[in-house]
C-alpha cells in the first residue's frame, strides 16, 4: 500500500485525479460525479486511485471517532476564554481607522469637502455599476 501511495504521488495528477476526494467524500455536484464514474470505469489505475483514497479516509474517520469527545469541562473553558476576550476590532483594523481620521483631520476643510464629494461620486458610480451587472 505504501508503494501505491508513492507512486501516485511520484507525478503531477490530472483534473480527474484532483476531483478523486471530493468525489469520496461525496461533495461533487451531479455532472462531476458522473465524469468521475466514467474515468473510473474506463482507467483502472484512476479506480486503484480512488481506493487507496477511500481507505485513507476510512481510516482517518476510525481514527478520528477513536479519539472520543472532549470533556464539558474543557467546553466551559474554551466558552470562558471566548468570553475574556474583548469585544470590538482587531488591533489592526484599530490602526488603520485611526490612521485614516488622521489623515481626514489634516486636511483643510475645504480639501475635506472634495474628498467627501469624490467618495459620494465613487459611491455613485459602484452602485450603478452593480445595477448594470444584475441585469
Amino acid at each position: 500500500m505504501m508503494a501505491t501511495r508513492k507512486k501516485i504521488l511520484a507525478h503531477e495528477p490530472n483534473e480527474m485525479e484532483m476531483l478523486l476526494p471530493w468525489h469520496a467524500a461525496g461533495t461533487l455536484d451531479a455532472r462531476q460525479a458522473r465524469r468521475v464514474e466514467k474515468a473510473l470505469a474506463r482507467d483502472a489505475g484512476l479506480a486503484r486511485q480512488y481506493d487507496v483514497i477511500q481507505q485513507e479516509q476510512a481510516e482517518t474517520v476510525i481514527f478520528n471517532e477513536s479519539l472520543g469527545v472532549p470533556s464539558v469541562r474543557a467546553m466551559h473553558r474554551l466558552f470562558a476564554a471566548i468570553d475574556a476576550e474583548p469585544a470590538g476590532r482587531s488591533p489592526a483594523a484599530r490602526r488603520r481607522s485611526a490612521r485614516f481620521a488622521g489623515l481626514l483631520a489634516s486636511l483643510s476643510p475645504r480639501m475635506a469637502w472634495v474628498v467627501g464629494l469624490g467618495a459620494l461620486v465613487m459611491l455613485i458610480e459602484a452602485g450603478i455599476i452593480a445595477v448594470l451587472l444584475v441585469k
